[in-house]
C-alpha cells in the first residue's frame, strides 16, 4: 500500500502538493513543472488586466425597449456631451443664432460626438453652399444671356432705354428700379423694361425735351432725360 502511494505520488510530481480534488484535473495536469504553471498564470494575468481595461470603455448595445434614461447614459457613454450648448461648429458666428440651436438640438438628441457634430455640420455647411454657388451662377447667366439678347436688339440705344425705365420706374412708382424688380428672373426683369419702354413710347416720355419746352403753354409732362448738369440758380 505504501508503494502505490510513492508510486502515486511520483506520476503526479508537482501536483501531489494540490489538495486531492485538484491533482488530477486537467487543467493542471497539462504543466509538467510548477514553473510551466506560473509562467501560465503571468501570462494569463496580464491578458486579463488588458481585457479589464478595454472593458472599463466598454459600451453594450441599446435595448430596443430602452428608456429615455437607458439612451441618455448610452449616449454620453459613447461620448456625447452633456447639453447641446456644448458642441462648436466652425463659422457658427456667422449663422442665425435659431439655426445653429436647432442643429445642437437635433445633433444632441441623435446622441452625437462633439467631434461627430462638428464633422456632419461642416459637411452640411459644404453643401448647401455648394447649391448656394451653382443656382447664383445659374442666375447670373440667365441675367447675362437675357442682357445680351436685349442688347442685340437695341444696339447702342441700350444703355439709354436702360435709364429711361429706370427713371419711369422712379417716377411713377417712387422706387428704384433695381429694388423693386430684382428678384424676378431674369426674362420677367428685362420684359419690364421692355414693358416701360413701350408705356413711355405711348405716352412720349420716352422723348427728351429741352428745358422749358412747353405745349399749349404749359411745362410737358415728360421725364427729364438730359443728363448734362443743372445750370447753377441765379
Amino acid at each position: 500500500m505504501p508503494e502505490d502511494n510513492q508510486t502515486t505520488s511520483e506520476s503526479l510530481g508537482w501536483r501531489a502538493g494540490l489538495p486531492g480534488d485538484l491533482q488530477k484535473d486537467e487543467t493542471f495536469s497539462q504543466f509538467k513543472t510548477v514553473g510551466d504553471f506560473a509562467k501560465h498564470h503571468l501570462e494569463v494575468s496580464k491578458k486579463a488586466t488588458e481585457l479589464e481595461g478595454k472593458l472599463s470603455n466598454y459600451v453594450p448595445k441599446l435595448p430596443d425597449n430602452a428608456t429615455d434614461e437607458d439612451r441618455n447614459l448610452y449616449y454620453e457613454a459613447l461620448g456625447r456631451p452633456k447639453t447641446a450648448s456644448e458642441y462648436e461648429f466652425d463659422g457658427e458666428d456667422k449663422n442665425a443664432t435659431e439655426w445653429t440651436n436647432e442643429w445642437k438640438q437635433q445633433f444632441h438628441s441623435l446622441g452625437l460626438t462633439k467631434t461627430q457634430a462638428k464633422a456632419l455640420s461642416s459637411a452640411w455647411n459644404t453643401s448647401i453652399q455648394k447649391m448656394v454657388d451653382a443656382h447664383n451662377a445659374s442666375v447670373q447667366n440667365e441675367m447675362k444671356s437675357a442682357e445680351a439678347k436685349l442688347r442685340s436688339e437695341m444696339g447702342d440705344k441700350y444703355d439709354t432705354n436702360v435709364e429711361l425705365a429706370k427713371r419711369m420706374t422712379q417716377k411713377h412708382l417712387g422706387a428704384e428700379f433695381d429694388k423693386t424688380f430684382n428678384n424676378l428672373p431674369a426674362e420677367s426683369r428685362f420684359g419690364v423694361v421692355r414693358l416701360l419702354l413701350k408705356v413711355a413710347s405711348l405716352t412720349g416720355e420716352d422723348v427728351s425735351p429741352k428745358a422749358g419746352h412747353t405745349q399749349s403753354g404749359s411745362k410737358v409732362s415728360f421725364i427729364e432725360y438730359d443728363k448734362s448738369p443743372a445750370p447753377p440758380k441765379r
